[in-house]
């Protein structure tokens, strides 16, 4: 769809650094031997409540700018659901000193890109620019803190390019309602967690303007964001322009907290939809996870990439290579919407499977608690477990090669842990995880009695029945 979709788009690869070329220049000889590079900050709130976190690195004359405002689809009222995902576009739409189009033009015409994405969660824009840039954009992303234009005009073109965005990437694509409305829906008791982070057009379609300004002035403010500046940068140098160009920036509205309580599930739910655009059945399975930064929390993590990361995974070589019912497999926690990097509670453990017509889904429901009752049963031997830790160490370090990355990590610690000193901590909690914690948390949370199970049915929903018809 292009740029400002709810599809989070990475930049380039950027080099980390010494720290980090020093960890991947010799492999490890096992996981408990990675030495895990520590990302350097310092960070500072201001008095309006804008947490602020830098990070030095001059490995090349670059730097990212990242804002992250607490807000995503779960803070939503009823009656204005997408209206996280609606701000992410009229961000865009131009502020009191740079009209529309200035934004992108001097972003990219000094050579960088720009980009966001809306969550459950939260709500992340981001630039990367040449250094020598930074302050430019600081003041571009001041101003539209301070004073975006939202009109009436913008608000209602914007409205349209969300609905298109969701006809396109939700209710016309293969398993999008299964995946993004359909899952959620039925997992969740409490409409804050179970409503799609896009919306329902008969919400945004009856949105006045002043209840988009009132949304902008609730979380649009200092004291609900984290601004996280990563790249080539003096840090003291860099604090004195945040001050300058975002210290004067006032609080609005209040925020009018909702009731995020997910009450116990009881029993499984079941749930059958009908996919016109769908070419194969599917499966889609969910549990209620636990709270994240818990013990629970890391080797649930860690539970996922065993089962669903991978062809080496347990569920691709159980249910696509060993037993081929299944064409795909994918899922971990906070799966299909996020992942245990940006997971937040109330929360999902979920598994998707596109299988073969010959199967049916009573037979691949049974295979996946085949995978989920081994774990059970036995753990994983201690060179799995290796394995698992080689491979996660790998993958984590890889992600994190980029200004962006490390931008993105450094918000959302702050944000949900309390400390961008969480960003330096997780590899380590997720290295420690054992094999009797994940035969714990797979026999605690991935029950019967704690799953809904939603069954894709290729094709258009049958023709109700005529009144007295046989």
């Amino acid at each position: 769809m292009g740029k400002h979709v709810a599809c989070f788009i990475a930049s380039a690869a950027i080099a980390f650094g010494a720290n980090l070329a020093a960890a991947q220049s010799a492999p490890p000889a096992s996981s408990a031997a990675i030495a895990v590079p520590q990302i350097k900050f310092t960070q500072f709130t201001l008095g309006n409540g804008l947490r602020v976190v830098l990070s030095e690195d001059h490995t090349l004359p670059v730097v990212t700018e990242t804002m992250v405002f607490d807000v995503g689809a779960r803070d939503e009222h009823k009656g204005r659901s997408g209206f996280a995902h609606l701000f992410e576009h009229l961000m865009f739409e131009g502020s009191k000193n740079a009209p529309k189009g200035v934004f992108d033009h001097l972003v990219e015409g000094y050579g960088g890109n720009d980009n966001a994405s809306t969550h459950e969660d939260y709500t992340i824009y981001y630039e990367n620019v040449p250094s020598n840039v930074l302050e430019t954009v600081m003041w571009l992303d001041a101003d539209r803190m301070a004073a975006l234009n939202v009109t009436e005009k913008n608000m209602k073109n914007q409205i349209s390019v969300v609905e298109e965005e969701k006809r396109l990437r939700v209710d016309n694509a293969p398993y999008g309602p299964l995946l993004y409305t359909d899952l959620s829906a039925n997992a969740f008791a409490n409409w804050q967690n179970s409503h799609s982070v896009i919306g329902s057009f008969q919400d945004l379609d009856a949105a006045t303007l002043a209840d988009v300004q009132e949304f902008f002035n609730e979380y649009y403010a200092p004291r609900n964001c984290v601004l996280a500046i990563v790249g080539d940068l003096d840090p003291v140098k860099t604090e004195a322009m945040v001050r300058k160009y975002f210290a004067w920036i006032p609080n609005r509205s209040k925020i009018t907290p909702v009731d995020t309580a997910e009450p116990a599930q009881a029993a499984e739910r079941a749930a059958t939809v009908h996919d016109p655009q769908a070419k194969l059945p599917a499966l889609a399975m969910a549990w209620h996870a636990p709270k994240r930064g818990t013990d629970d929390f890391y080797a649930m993590a860690m539970l996922g990439q065993l089962l669903f990361s991978g062809e080496s995974s347990r569920m691709y070589q159980g249910l696509v290579k060993n037993n081929p019912v299944a064409l795909q497999v994918g899922g971990g926690l906070g799966f299909p919407s996020a992942d245990f990097t940006d997971y937040r509670a109330p929360g999902l453990f979920s598994a998707l499977v596109i299988y073969k017509p010959n199967a049916t889904a009573a037979q691949v429901e049974d295979l996946v608690y085949q995978q989920i009752q081994q774990v059970e049963a036995t753990g994983v031997t201690a060179a799995e477990l290796e394995r698992l830790k080689t491979k996660f160490s790998s993958d984590w370090l890889q992600s994190e090669q980029t200004t962006l990355d490390r931008s993105e990590l450094l918000a959302l610690a702050t944000l949900f842990d309390g400390s961008p000193a969480a960003a330096n901590d997780q590899l380590s909690k997720f290295l420690a995880v054992s094999s009797q914690d994940l035969e714990r948390v797979a026999r605690t949370y991935l029950t019967h009695a704690r799953s809904t199970v939603v069954q894709d049915v290729p094709g258009p929903a049958p023709a109700p029945a005529k009144d007295g018809g046989k």
